[in-house]
């Protein structure tokens, strides 16, 4: 079996759900749901679904005119590669990529005080309100997952496991949210570990 990246079994669990998707569906799928936790760049999606192809993972049929679609679908051999991911162990952990840590991390505190540090706060603070707001909205929407189908293209609905990773984006956004807060209010020293509460 070939060795393949979190971004291939983004594409293989899609395949699973939908049946078969175009390339462009599954963007939309992406953005609409693990685009929220897992940043996935449009042009990655052609390069893992032509990789996936090439391994037998994968089937892809082309239209004969028009537009010449693609419409990718999953193999045995896929599924079985995809079955083992999901049961597998899964040992690596959280990484933390935000824009807002990193610029904080390189603030230093000079002649204009704390200022430039509590407006960056409030700004992540707004960011990850707006956020949580989207997941909110998410949750309202969410409907109920249906029985299992054979059938292809079928919205497989909103399951446990998919409110699950809800759930986490949820309580993140809410953390950001008192972190930022805290320091928008206090200074970056209000949440200094090394400092006593």
């Amino acid at each position: 079996m070939p060795t393949l990246s979190a971004s291939a079994y983004v594409i293989l669990g899609l395949l699973e759900q939908s049946g078969s998707a175009t390339p462009y569906a599954l963007d939309r799928e992406i953005q609409q749901s693990i685009g929220h936790f897992w940043g996935f760049p449009r042009s990655q999606i052609y390069a893992e679904a032509a990789r996936l192809v090439r391994h037998g993972l994968v089937r892809e049929e082309r239209e004969g005119a028009g537009r010449r679609r693609r419409t990718l679908s999953l193999t045995p051999a896929g599924r079985d590669v995809l079955a083992q991911w999901l049961t597998g162990p899964a040992d690596q952990v959280t990484e933390i990529r935000d824009e807002g840590l990193l610029r904080i991390f390189f603030q230093r505190v000079g002649e204009s005080g704390t200022e430039p540090v509590r407006q960056l706060a409030a700004q992540q603070r707004e960011a990850h309100r707006r956020k949580l707001a989207q997941y909110e909205t998410i949750l309202a929407s969410a409907t109920p997952a249906q029985p299992a189908t054979d059938a292809p293209g079928l919205d497989p609905g909103f399951g446990p496991p998919q409110a699950a990773a809800l759930a986490f984006g949820l309580r993140f956004e809410q953390l950001a949210i008192a972190f930022w807060t805290e320091i928008a209010e206090r200074g970056a020293s209000a949440v200094d570990p090394r400092l006593p509460e």
